[in-house]
């Protein structure tokens, strides 16, 4: 009988430790937690150690993954880490992006750690204005996507930009010949500024 009084405990303890959901940010930080409701922006938990406690709210923008106590799980993030963002964001810079000033200037753009350099090239392949690096890491404002005539489209990000040896806050634009690429390059961008960000 004292077995059985012994056993129970560890039983009841193992059933709630494993029927408890898990929470993956985008900037990779993850956390056990018992999912309250998912709403349209954003999800409400208990902490497992805490049902009785109060309930927390956190924006689905921030949220990789959920995965749940039956083992299903939902893919909130687009980008499973960090390196995924930036090649996205790079591939669609040099297929779509246009010298602001010159329509026959191609973008190159290239990640330095969590800044990003963004060059013009002429038509010979030389590059021009390659000193310039914008930090995605430390974003004050996403401003909507631009749209003008000819079908280009700017993106208006305002960040800090580093130039021989010098940091100040700036505006990066870029611009694109996409709607879609725009779009998707703004979104990545965004995404990529919260996986930067460590709580």
């Amino acid at each position: 009988m004292k077995n059985k009084i012994y056993i129970l405990p560890l039983l009841c303890f193992s059933t709630l430790y494993f029927c408890q959901d898990k929470i993956i940010k985008k900037n990779g930080d993850h956390f056990d937690a018992k999912i309250i409701e998912v709403g349209s922006s954003n999800i409400i938990y208990k902490e497992p150690d805490n049902l009785d406690g109060p309930t927390r709210s956190l924006g689905k923008a921030d949220i990789f993954q959920i995965t749940y106590s039956n083992g299903k799980s939902e893919v909130l993030g687009k980008y499973s880490n960090i390196n995924d963002a930036k090649n996205f964001i790079v591939s669609k810079i040099n297929e779509f992006g246009i010298d602001r000033d010159d329509d026959n200037k191609m973008l190159q753009a290239e990640f330095d750690g969590d800044q990003i350099k963004i060059s013009s090239i002429n038509k010979k392949g030389k590059i021009i204005n390659d000193n310039v690096l914008w930090d995605l890491s430390r974003v004050i404002k996403f401003h909507n996507i631009s749209a003008r005539k000819n079908n280009v489209f700017y993106l208006n990000i305002v960040t800090y930009k580093t130039e021989k040896s010098k940091t100040e806050l700036d505006k990066l634009v870029i611009k694109l010949t996409d709607y879609e690429a725009a779009v998707e390059v703004l979104e990545a961008m965004k995404d990529l500024e919260i996986m930067l960000k460590k709580d």
